[in-house]
């Protein structure tokens, strides 16, 4: 087992980590093209309101879409790589997160502006804030996940253990509108996790368990 902050205890094998690997990639893929088309947008939307041209609004647009295009697509592919149970709300809050630094970052970017600084200071001040929303994305992500599956284990709050040391993954109600996850490594104590069953889908936590859990790895009561 380790903990996401360090401390690591026990590593996943080779082949798991190289197939997770190959599966992330096409996610960062369209990720890039989500990321690529913020940052068009950013920089063509900056120019409609200085300097508003046809132009400038239509590549906005084109920006926009392949945005918004590429965060979808960036959602369906990562689906085939993790499952994950969120916190309440966590879509909520990831959002307001998200559309407080994208103020934030356009805030700056007509500071800049207005300072009339050279073209290359609005590049760059552009990009820190696109890096900027990509740290709070991550960060979010991080604070906000309870239970996760991939190829390389489960992950139960902050704590990961590699497929080879579980020996099942149990599912238990624990009262109204709550489900508890855990897994049951092997020499260790077995890790448990509550979860509302308003974030937990589980026709796709079995699909899940299919798909990355080794054969024989079940999903049954913790009794």
């Amino acid at each position: 087992m380790r903990n996401i902050d360090g401390g690591f205890l026990a590593a996943p094998d080779q082949a798991s980590l190289q197939r997770r690997e190959q599966d992330v990639r096409k996610g960062k893929l369209a990720l890039m093209l989500a990321v690529v088309g913020g940052f068009v947008a950013l920089v063509a939307g900056y120019n409609v309101v200085a300097d508003f041209s046809p132009v400038s609004l239509v590549v906005t647009m084109l920006g926009l879409a392949a945005a918004i295009g590429g965060g979808l697509l960036t959602k369906h592919l990562m689906r085939a790589v993790r499952f994950r149970v969120h916190k309440p709300n966590a879509g909520l809050v990831g959002a307001a997160k998200l559309s407080g630094m994208v103020v934030a970052v356009l805030g700056f970017i007509a500071l800049v502006g207005s300072l009339e600084g050279p073209g290359v200071l609005r590049i760059i001040a552009i990009a820190v804030g696109c890096a900027a929303i990509g740290y709070v994305k991550s960060l979010h992500d991080q604070q906000w996940v309870l239970f996760e599956l991939d190829a390389v284990g489960v992950r139960i709050e902050r704590t990961v253990v590699p497929w080879r040391d579980v020996t099942r993954l149990t599912i238990d109600p624990v009262g109204p509108g709550m489900t508890r996850l855990g897994a049951v490594p092997v020499n260790a104590a077995p890790l448990y996790v509550a979860v509302q069953d308003t974030e937990l889908d589980q026709r796709l936590l079995a699909e899940a368990v299919g798909r990355f859990a080794p054969q024989g790895t079940q999903l049954t009561r913790a009794q």
